[in-house]
């Protein structure tokens, strides 16, 4: 198992490495942000060391602690699962940095692909919440409220649809300690538009930072992981759907509101 795990995680860095050396290159031959591109990467590669060396030594960690058997037996029922639960959550979060940064280099080069169809609004908000409840803190209670049908339909990219979704989910999970988070669909807010929205009691995002978030590889609070390219990618995908990705101004103090508008009618 440990050695599986390990030529896992060899595989995932090389790919990350070679898209990191891409996008450099891509960076320098832009000529006049050259010296931009070169602070940008320097930022990149310090924050994505920390990032990828994190859930990296927890999964060796754990996993050597699993396959070695004489620790093995010393170790109780309750410890072997929850040993085995940090080892999902960190192999997720290592997939999810990977994924974060192929979908930017695809973005970037023009290869990244909607695929529309039929999307049920509802069914997709019930998913991207059942993909990241198991690492809702304990004392955060994740629900969903909706103004629409539970038949009501959209076409669009189901899956693109959730992946925004699910970074809005999981930047609230690292933001919020307490109270609760709060998916919400609407025809009303923005006549002529979906409005998905996700609501947080959490720390909040000071005013003047409403769109340095959406900037790449901003990140204000270093404790919690993460590439800082989740929400670039959602105001990316939305824009490519015809909507909005943006964080809701009008909700200071309260925590966070993060808005993703989608048209009615198909583009």
């Amino acid at each position: 198992m440990g050695g599986i795990v390990s030529i896992i995680i060899i595989v995932l860095l090389m790919i990350a490495l070679a898209v990191m050396i891409y996008m450099y290159y891509n960076e320098k031959r832009k000529g006049e942000k050259y010296k931009l591109g070169i602070k940008s990467q320097k930022e990149y590669l310090q924050n994505m060391s920390h990032d990828i060396r994190t859930p990296m030594n927890a999964i060796c960690g754990f996993s050597q602690i699993l396959c070695n058997k004489q620790i093995r037996d010393m170790l109780s029922e309750e410890e072997i699962a929850e040993y085995g639960v940090i080892i999902q959550s960190n192999t997720d979060l290592l997939s999810t940095l990977v994924n974060d940064i192929l979908d930017i280099s695809d973005m970037e080069s023009g290869k990244y692909r909607m695929n529309i169809g039929i999307c049920n609004v509802n069914d997709v908000c019930r998913k991207s919440i059942s993909t990241v409840k198991y690492r809702c803190p304990a004392g955060v209670n994740m629900y969903m409220t909706s103004d629409v049908d539970d038949n009501y339909t959209i076409q669009s990219d189901s899956k693109r649809v959730e992946q925004v979704i699910m970074n809005y989910l999981t930047n609230a999970e690292k933001h919020t300690d307490q109270g609760e988070i709060h998916v919400h669909v609407s025809l009303t807010e923005h006549p002529g538009m979906v409005t998905f929205s996700v609501t947080d009691t959490g720390e909040g995002v000071p005013l003047e930072n409403a769109e340095r978030i959406f900037g790449r590889f901003e990140k204000f609070n270093t404790i919690n992981g993460g590439t800082g390219l989740g929400l670039p990618i959602c105001r990316k995908i939305a824009t490519q759907l015809g909507g909005e990705a943006k964080l809701d101004t009008t909700h200071q103090g309260k925590g966070a509101r993060f808005i993703f508008t989608h048209p009615v009618a198909a583009r």
